[in-house]
């Protein structure tokens, strides 16, 4: 029978990426709310966005100095990748308070699988080096 090891080092790194994930996930579904409910206020939206855009940020640092400190072979292109996603956040800023329109939408649902398919990879790849490394 196989058996896990238990590695106290490894474990708040990853526990701090799930939280991280958390956090995002639970604001993007708020932001969906808030775009779904056409009474509600686009200053409301402009500020969960804004919550995302820092989520994402404080997620994306902390990646990049665990990254650094491990001297993982890509952090170069992690980095690349991660300043091209928060530029994503670019055309929410340029259409305040129009949170119901259709390009507000689609530009959301954008960001949104942007980060959860190409950002998601990423991590993935981050945390299966984080565990070859302690092995």
């Amino acid at each position: 029978m196989a058996s896990l090891v238990w590695n106290n080092k490894l474990d708040p790194t990853v526990d701090l990426i799930n939280i991280h994930f958390e956090k995002i996930d639970e604001c993007i579904k708020y932001i969906s709310d808030d775009i779904k409910d056409m009474q509600g206020s686009c200053e409301h939206t402009n500020k969960l966005i804004d919550q995302f855009e820092q989520l994402c940020q404080l997620h994306f640092m902390y990646e990049e100095q665990l990254l650094e400190g491990m001297n993982y072979p890509l952090v170069n292109e992690h980095k690349m990748r991660h300043n091209l996603f928060l530029k994503t956040f670019e055309p929410f800023k340029l259409e305040s308070y129009q949170c119901h329109s259709q390009l507000f939408i689609n530009n959301f649902n954008k960001i949104r699988l942007d980060f959860v398919s190409n950002m998601n990879n990423d991590t993935m790849k981050l945390c299966d080096f984080i565990i070859a490394s302690y092995s």
